[in-house]
């Protein structure tokens, strides 16, 4: 056979394969198949860990191979979470019920586990040492100082959950939460928990400044929101917004009573009366007092027919 013919035949072979939609990879002649994805994922590959044990909730950094678009992540077969730094590092945290064993990491191209087994050691019985400030309203912010914090999953003030975060296994940074009351400090972990030895000392009533709207719709409906200036949402869902319109010779009349969704958000219908109108964010008291949502009155608006 010719040169020229070979050529012939190759084209050939070409021209029907790609009508066909079939695959080969033979003799130099690369055909594809439609709906085949193009770039075919290599499988990934782990090879290390730092640092080769730890209790739960620690930090491991994992260094490997084709760690793009990882989709999980075990501890001897228990599911972590984790984040994928680098296509060759990926951090995951010890989870809860992990056992010893090798560490996998799966990707689209595949799952490869270490060669080595990572030691799940106990965790720690906590200890609070201290705490600062001393007191403060809710919302306060509360450093922890003491041992064994990896991986804790609750802190109370005088059983009040609050939110946090494991700043170091020697520190914690938490927030006085809503309902807080006088007692102490607690700090759970999966080693078990800790209670401060003094008592946080939960201050005064917090009061929370809010700003209510009033828009006047067709035929009419009066409309607006609450905004607590202080971010405290609960003074802005749930309140009473009394619409009222200004009486001709002075004095206001109540025309309309709503309450306002989970966004602070109300509407109501009201007689289509020409005249100025306001919204009033009724004054509310919550956890038994210690919160308190101020009073506020909306911008005067005018409707006319």
């Amino acid at each position: 056979m010719g040169v020229g013919e070979g050529d012939d035949v190759a084209s050939s072979v070409r021209r029907r394969s790609a009508r066909m939609g079939l695959v080969l990879l033979l003799s130099g002649l690369v055909v594809t198949v439609p709906g085949a994805d193009a770039a075919f994922a290599l499988p990934p590959t782990v090879l290390a860990f730092l640092p080769p044990s730890g209790p739960v909730g620690t930090s491991i950094a994992i260094t490997g191979t084709g760690f793009t678009g990882a989709t999980a992540v075990t501890f001897n077969g228990t599911s972590a979470s984790f984040t994928v730094d680098l296509d060759t590092l990926i951090t995951a945290t010890v989870p809860a019920g992990a056992t010893d064993g090798p560490i996998a990491v799966t990707t689209p191209g595949g799952t490869d586990a270490s060669p080595l087994s990572f030691d799940v050691t106990p965790s720690p019985v906590p200890t609070i040492l201290a705490f600062l400030p001393l007191s403060g309203p809710v919302g306060t912010s509360v450093t922890i100082t003491g041992t064994g914090f990896t991986g804790a999953t609750a802190v109370t003030f005088n059983g009040a959950s609050a939110s946090f975060t494991v700043d170091l296994s020697t520190q914690i940074t938490a927030k006085v939460p809503v309902g807080a009351t006088d007692g102490p400090i607690a700090v759970t972990t999966p080693g078990g928990t800790a209670t401060s030895a003094l008592d946080f000392d939960v201050t005064g009533v917090q009061t929370h400044e809010r700003e209510v709207t009033l828009e006047l719709r067709r035929h009419l409906v009066a409309a607006g929101r609450i905004t607590a200036q202080d971010g405290f949402d609960n003074c802005e869902a749930g309140v009473t917004v009394r619409v009222q319109r200004r009486r001709p010779h002075g004095g206001w009349r109540g025309v309309g009573v709503d309450r306002s969704n989970t966004k602070g958000v109300f509407r109501e219908r009201v007689g289509d009366r020409p005249g100025v109108y306001r919204a009033i964010a009724v004054r509310k008291e919550l956890n038994g007092g210690n919160n308190v949502c101020l009073r506020d009155l909306s911008p005067r608006v005018k409707h006319r027919h």
